[in-house]
This record gives structure tokens, C-alpha cells and sequence, in this order.
């Protein structure tokens, strides 16, 4: 009788080995995913730099000031996410990025939008969450907005800012004043972001705008890529 028990609690210790294995073995492979993650973010702040580097102008010394700027820029894209240091928090079985070098420059950096997004999706979290529950027929979309690509990427953020601009505006008047629908007022509520990618073969910059949105009724996508065509 004592070996009987002794062979099922070996058998269920063997169980538990395995799925604390697996267990530790999908977190592995979590932490694989996030370092791959950053970096392909680095991959890309790497061509936003070589992409900087174009623009500066060393025979200048010092006068141009769009130079200056772009060198200035680089220097700072050089040393963003040179190094991650992780932390393994094995008393609560967490492994958490404790410290960075980043460059600060969102609007610029493709590593330091994503850590910034990160940051903001962590804290909107909880509130749609939250919204979500006391509104059940909240449905949550993912909305891209973007703009034909160009070689002048001042001249293109130009153009997406002022588009998104107006399409504000008239989601603004239609609450307001109940004039000027379009499918875009169906949003109750939103957030956005801001990227830019670069394709170094055909040197064209492609700004868009990432919007998660909240909405009780379905956007009719087509009558909605109409709307910001137009405009």
C-alpha cells in the first residue's frame, strides 16, 4: 500500500516538473519575443539615423541650422538602446526591463515610440477595461490613417497633420452642432499615434496615424477611407 502512494505522488511530481518546465519554458519564450521585438525597433532607429546622417551638411561648420539639427538628431539615434539591462524577479517569476539608454525623441526614434507607446497602452488599459464593463456594447477598433509616401518627410507630416486636423474638426462640429456626419463621429472615444517608417530603397518616408477607438455602432470602412480622401 505504501508503494502504491509512493508511486502516484512520484508520478504527480513528475507532473508538476513538467508543466513547471513548460511554465518556465513559454516565459522563455516570452522574453525571446520581447528582445526581438526591441530589436526589430533598433533595426529601424538604425535607418532612421543612417537617413539623419544624409542631411547633415560637414562643410558647413556649424551655419546650417537644418545640419545641426539632423546631426544633433543622429548623434543622439547612435545611442538609443545600446544596451537593455533585465532584472529576473524570481519571487514573483518576472523578468522586467530595470534599465535603458534611450534618446528621448519619439517623433523621431522608432525605439523610443514603442517603449512610449507601451507605456500609454499600460495605462489605458485599465480604464477601457473598466468602460467596457459598465458599457457592454462597446466595441474596440484599430484605425489607420495615413498619407501618399514622399521623399520630403517634413512636407508629409504637414500634409497628414492638416488631414487629421480637418477630420477633427468636423467630429467636433457634429457633437457640437449635430452637423457634418461622417462615419469617424460614430467614435465615443480615442486614442492615437503618431509613426513614420522609411524605406531606404525607395527613399519615401510613410507617415500614419494609429487610432484605438471605442464605438457602439460598426464604422463603414469604405464610406470612411472616402471621407479622408476627400479630404
Amino acid at each position: 500500500m505504501l508503494k502504491k502512494d509512493n508511486k502516484k505522488a512520484h508520478i504527480s511530481d513528475t507532473l508538476a516538473g513538467d508543466e513547471i518546465q513548460a511554465l518556465q519554458s513559454a516565459k522563455a519564450d516570452q522574453h525571446r519575443d520581447r528582445i526581438t521585438r526591441f530589436g526589430i525597433l533598433k533595426h529601424r532607429a538604425k535607418l532612421q539615423e543612417q537617413y539623419l546622417w544624409t542631411q547633415v551638411d560637414f562643410k558647413s561648420e556649424g551655419e546650417n541650422d537644418l545640419s545641426n539639427k539632423a546631426l544633433k538628431a543622429a548623434t543622439k539615434l547612435k545611442g538609443c538602446g545600446q544596451f537593455l539591462l533585465f532584472h529576473n524577479y524570481y519571487t514573483i517569476d518576472q523578468v522586467k526591463l530595470a534599465k535603458a539608454h534611450y534618446c528621448s525623441q519619439h517623433l523621431l526614434c522608432p525605439m523610443c515610440a514603442g517603449v512610449r507607446a507601451a507605456k500609454s497602452m499600460s495605462r489605458y488599459v485599465q480604464r477601457i477595461e473598466e468602460l467596457m464593463r459598465q458599457n457592454r456594447k462597446l466595441k474596440p477598433v484599430l484605425i489607420t490613417l495615413t498619407v501618399k509616401n514622399g521623399q520630403d518627410l517634413q512636407e508629409r507630416f504637414k500634409h497628414l497633420r492638416s488631414s487629421f486636423r480637418t477630420l477633427l474638426d468636423r467630429y467636433n462640429d457634429y457633437k457640437k452642432k449635430g452637423r457634418g456626419f461622417n462615419q469617424f463621429c460614430k467614435i465615443d472615444g480615442a486614442f492615437y499615434s503618431t509613426e513614420y517608417t522609411y524605406n531606404p530603397k525607395t527613399k519615401e518616408w510613410h507617415p500614419h496615424i494609429h487610432i484605438f477607438a471605442l464605438l457602439n455602432e460598426w464604422i463603414d470602412q469604405e464610406e470612411l477611407a472616402e471621407t479622408w480622401h476627400d479630404i
